[in-house]
Formats: structure tokens, sequence, C-alpha cells
């Protein structure tokens, strides 16, 4: 993919903001100094288009986790059929469920993709039977187990 249309993916970002999430994604915790001389700017002008950017939600800067080294060796991506007037309901008792990582509203026969992070599959067999099934609203569910992660990126832009 040529540089300039890499570029144009991302018209709300000026060049210098560009710049600074380039370098960020790569190493959250690069000096801003370092990028200020990269891009010839100030590092006072890093700090601040940093913090703006955190504040308008264009940009985290965050430590991710990997999971199986965490020991959460089972990752399974569940779909949800919900009933239409149960939706909010399900989301919430989803939302305070700790195993489940990520809720997703979707079109089609399941309204929701959940994933969840658990040890074993023991685990992911109690929270199948104790947890999910237990939750009124849930009309049925697909479980897709994740064999291999064969691309994982948190880099956007290159």
């Amino acid at each position: 993919m040529e540089d300039k249309y890499r570029r144009s993916l991302y018209p709300q970002l000026d060049d210098i903001d560009y710049g600074i999430v380039r370098a960020l994604q790569d190493n959250a915790r690069l000096p801003f100094t370092t990028i200020a001389k990269e891009l010839g700017v100030t590092e006072k002008t890093v700090r601040m288009r940093v913090q703006q950017m955190q504040d308008e939600g264009i940009l985290s800067l965050v430590g991710v986790v990997n999971p199986v080294k965490a020991g959460l060796n089972v990752q399974s991506f569940i779909q949800v059929a919900v009933e239409a007037t149960k939706l909010d309901d399900v989301v919430a008792t989803l939302n305070d469920i700790v195993e489940v990582r990520l809720i997703v509203l979707t079109s089609g026969d399941y309204q929701l993709i959940i994933q969840i992070l658990v040890r074993d599959y023991e685990e992911l067999s109690q929270f199948l039977l104790n947890k999910l099934n237990k939750i009124p609203g849930i009309l049925r569910v697909n479980v897709i187990n994740e064999l291999k992660i064969l691309k994982s990126k948190y880099k956007f832009i290159r």
C-alpha cells in the first residue's frame, strides 16, 4: 500500500498527529522528546497533542496483556441470539461477568458476539452452564473456539 494512500485513510489527523500515533503504536513508552526530534517539533507540542488525542478518544495508551502468558489458555467467541426486548438486560448482565472481554452488537441471526477468556475447557464448560445459560433472554448460543491466532494487530497506522 502506497504511503500517500495510507496517510489518506486518516484525514482527521494532521501530519504531526499522524507521526505521533505512528511512533507511539510501536512503543507507547517512547519519550516525547524522541518523537519531537523526529517530527521537528517541540516536546511540549507532542505532549499537548497526545493529551488532546486522548481527550478526544482518538488515542489510548494502554498495556496489552498476552492472555496465554497470563494463564488464559482458552479463548472463545460466542454468538448470542437474544430476545429483542431483553437485549439491554442481557448486555448489562454480560458487562458484569469477568470472563467476558468483548461484547459486540451484530446483524444477522445472532444479535451479539462476545469473546471470553478462561484458563481451560473446564472453566469454559462452567461458564457456559453456570453463567451464560442462566441469563434470561438468551435464546441460543454458538461457541467458536480459537484454535490458533494467525494475525493479531494493534498497529493501525503505518
